[in-house]
């Protein structure tokens, strides 16, 4: 259950979609970012990974793999930081202050203040 009203999520999808329009117009996302893209699925990432490790080992190349959680990655991220990267990719105006407006007064999980045990 959401607790977001139904305007609010209505106003997310269109910015959001404004955004990845701009960033897909401007070349500013990697081919290999599949999550939040049309026609991106996890499927077509694990199809992408498996790709690489089979050619690879048809090579005879070594192939290391590191796995990684990123759960709520997204709480993570320092605010200030990523609106500097929005701003940096050409997002700025009413737009980066919607953005800014929508961040303030959430917070972010510090990795350092957590304890892993």
């Amino acid at each position: 259950m959401s607790l977001t009203s139904l305007i609010g999520k209505a106003c997310e999808t269109v910015i959001r979609d404004a955004v990845l329009d701009h960033l897909d117009r401007h070349q500013l996302i990697v081919d290999s970012q599949y999550g939040f893209r049309k026609g991106g699925s996890c499927l077509g990432n694990l199809l992408q990974f498996f790709d690489a490790v089979t050619s690879g080992l048809d090579k005879n190349e070594c192939i290391d793999v590191v796995y990684l959680d990123f759960a709520k990655a997204f709480d993570k991220v320092p605010h200030e930081r990523l609106l500097d990267k929005v701003n940096k990719h050409g997002i700025g105006g009413r737009v980066w202050l919607w953005i800014k407006e929508w961040l303030s007064g959430r917070k972010t999980e510090s990795l350092y203040k957590r304890s892993l045990f």
